[in-house]
């Protein structure tokens, strides 16, 4: 299995409200990552909703397509790279949900990457 196919891909664009790319391009961009590794994704879902990862999920799982979850891409020895399909949460799913400074406690979407949350944190030393 090179790509999704289009009859998942129809699937899961019908099912979800982020986006779904089987491109050359897109797929080459998520290839890599920091590390040496280089291995083309069957696809990559963007998902909007917390929703959209959920389906993501199911529908992988019916038809027995891996999948690899990824955050920014920063790896050094290539976890974020496989022949799967990507779910890439950092464009949408990146919000804090809720912060306690009393309790040092704190909720994130997924595709919060550490440089926003450090960022948002500074004021609270």
């Amino acid at each position: 299995m090179e790509t999704l196919g289009p009859k998942l891909e129809k699937q899961l664009q019908d099912a979800i409200q982020g986006d779904v790319h089987t491109d050359t391009y897109t797929r080459g961009r998520y290839a890599t990552d920091a590390s040496i590794y280089q291995v083309q994704p069957l696809g990559v879902v963007v998902p909007k909703t917390v929703e959209d990862v959920e389906v993501t999920l199911s529908i992988t799982h019916e038809n027995e397509v891996p999948i690899l979850v990824r955050g920014a891409g920063t790896s050094q020895c290539g976890q974020t790279v496989n022949r799967a399909l990507v779910v890439d949460t950092t464009k949408y799913l990146n919000q804090i949900i809720s912060f306690n400074p009393g309790d040092r406690r704190l909720t994130v979407q997924p595709g919060l990457v550490l440089d926003q949350l450090n960022k948002f944190l500074q004021p609270h030393d």
